[in-house]
């Protein structure tokens, strides 16, 4: 005797809209983490606020001193009408002040949040419409007891590649901006009141990210600097515009505050800097 079992073709869930992935994701953060978030849509961006009323940040002492052989004094950048802008006040160091002798990261508990709370991202809005999907996630941790918060900012294709494997998690963090503050406005804030929401375009956020990236390089304590500050700092603006295939721009403004000098490069001599 041949028994046949047959199978029902399973049919695909209907795909998320826009308020339907809000709703959701706000519902799945409070029944699965006990989470009170508040979402704010400004335009492709969407913010996220998290108020939590325990210490979100933990100090630990270094094993090794940190010694520092470059001062970043100034550092900034920008992206307006197909420029981008950087100023930069970076010196050598003859010699080291005293290291400070501790670091502070997220708690475990807050760092393990952060990671759920990017999953659920994942599991919720990369299952929406496309068109309809956040284009950047702003994402705000706040410890409203004692007026500290931590901002990360977030390209969505940056997660998605992530999740799927086609970007080392080493290089995703070290494009998710990142920014720590203490404001009074924070405390017994449970909504966000104190944010000043606003829409994240792709060029303000590589401006950003270079700067973060030139900020890491020149305080990294192996750091060896072969060229000139400027030839450095172009090797890294060439790199991240290069990754992102970024091609929206005319040219690069170079403001060195050390030395009193500034510089133009247009778009075709940035692409043919040699990748990092």
């Amino acid at each position: 005797m041949i028994i046949i079992y047959g199978c029902a073709i399973k049919e695909e869930e209907p795909l998320y809209t826009k308020s339907q992935a809000e709703q959701k994701f706000i519902q799945i953060c409070k029944n699965e983490y006990n989470w009170n978030v508040n979402t704010e849509y400004v335009g492709n961006t969407l913010w996220i606020y998290i108020p939590f009323d325990e210490d979100i940040l933990k100090f630990k002492v270094n094993k090794f001193p940190q010694i520092n052989k470059f001062s970043v004094g100034f550092l900034n950048g920008d992206y307006t009408k197909e420029t981008f802008q950087f100023e930069y006040q970076i010196t050598p160091l003859a010699k080291s002040e005293e290291d400070r002798g501790f670091t502070y990261s997220l708690t475990d508990k807050v760092s393990e949040d952060f990671h759920h709370l990017l999953q659920t991202i994942h599991r919720v809005f990369f299952n929406a419409e496309e068109e309809q999907q956040p284009e950047f996630y702003v994402l705000v941790l706040a410890d409203i007891v004692n007026g500290v918060e931590a901002k990360y900012t977030i390209y969505a294709l940056d997660l998605k590649k992530a999740y799927s494997y086609a970007l080392p998690w080493e290089e995703y963090y070290k494009r998710i901006l990142q920014d720590m503050k203490g404001d009074l406005a924070i405390i017994h804030d449970k909504t966000g009141r104190h944010l000043t929401y606003e829409e994240i375009t792709l060029g303000q956020f590589l401006a950003k990210q270079i700067v973060q990236r030139i900020r890491l390089r020149f305080l990294s304590m192996d750091f060896q600097l072969t060229g000139t500050t400027e030839e450095e700092i172009l090797e890294i603006i060439s790199y991240c515009l290069g990754t992102y295939e970024f091609e929206d721009y005319l040219m690069v403004v170079l403001n060195d505050l050390t030395l009193g000098e500034k510089s133009i490069v247009y778009r075709l001599d940035i692409e043919e800097i040699t990748e990092l």
